[in-house]
């Protein structure tokens, strides 16, 4: 299952409830809901700021609105917005949000011709190249910006995606041990980033280490179960990698369909094939199409 993951695809949740409790109450709202709910906003704004709001603040809380509305992923309250206080930066941020990757590229290109060493122009242009598939020319921008800032933690998080991306992970591995050195309190999920990519580098002794903090930090940590199935089914030790599969499907039951393919795998290791039908049976439930699940539906004769 690890090797379906990527270390920045092992996120975690902020506390114990499952996938399912964050995402039920989004489902139930359609999309058609979410628009007319959004309209009835809207139409109680009456403009991008608050009347009462002092003339000589208003510049800055034009910037400050906009830069909070990209943050959050707020295309509606960004696009109010951007006109009156957008810069090349902010256009290209907002384009980036749209999918329109080339105008992100032109809008970002020409922030970073105006201020070549600015670290922010460059981080969004190097984001606009890497959707484009641009990757190399993405790497050597997110160098660039780590020669000017070398504590800069998105670049840094960036360097390990791409490094990880192209099976470069002593680079990635590297990358992600200066986030954490830099982090003042490092969440757990970021030790399961770190020691996803310690058994991508076979160094199970220090994998399991470091995952082991991380669920000292988090017992419910996500990205720490996984990899720690993924290292004990590696070495063997597949009681425990069980475990930990069991863990993740009861608790982020439909997270991903590789947990379920897993755990077939190995309750069939184990001879336990009544196990090995009841995890199947649940995956096809919650991932109907999976090819895998499917797969090994059809070789134990279900």
């Amino acid at each position: 299952m690890l090797f379906t993951l990527s270390p920045s695809e092992l996120e975690d949740r902020p506390d114990d409830r499952t996938l399912l409790e964050y995402d039920a109450p989004r489902s139930l709202l359609t999309s058609n809901s979410i628009d007319t709910d959004q309209k009835l906003i809207a139409s109680f704004r009456g403009g991008p700021l608050p009347s009462s709001i002092e003339p000589s603040s208003v510049p800055s809380a034009l910037t400050a609105g906009l830069a909070t509305a990209l943050d959050l992923n707020d295309a509606t309250s960004a696009k109010a917005l951007v006109e009156l206080a957008g810069n090349d930066v902010a256009k290209g941020r907002l384009a980036l949000m749209d999918g329109d990757n080339q105008r992100a590229k032109e809008f970002l290109g020409a922030a970073v011709k105006l201020e070549p060493e600015s670290v922010e122009a460059n981080y969004w242009l190097a984001n606009a190249e890497r959707r484009n598939g641009d990757e190399a020319p993405a790497a050597a921008r997110i160098d660039k910006i780590l020669a000017l800032r070398p504590g800069f933690l998105p670049a840094l998080a960036q360097k390990m995606e791409l490094a990880a991306a192209r099976e470069d992970f002593q680079t990635a591995l590297a990358a992600q041990l200066k986030r954490i050195d830099l982090m003042r309190e490092p969440p757990a999920y970021e030790y399961g980033r770190l020691g996803a990519l310690w058994i991508k580098t076979q160094d199970f002794g220090q994998a399991e280490a470091t995952l082991r903090k991380g669920l000292a930090k988090d017992p419910y940590c996500y990205a720490c179960h996984v990899a720690l199935g993924e290292l004990y089914l590696r070495t063997g030790r597949l009681p425990l990698a069980r475990e930990n599969f069991e863990w993740v499907v009861r608790f982020f039951p439909d997270a991903d369909a590789a947990a379920f393919r897993s755990l077939v795998g190995i309750d069939l290791l184990l001879k336990d094939v009544g196990a090995a039908k009841a995890a199947l049976n649940k995956g096809l439930r919650l991932f109907p199409g999976d090819a895998g699940l499917l797969r090994a539906r059809g070789e134990l004769g279900g």
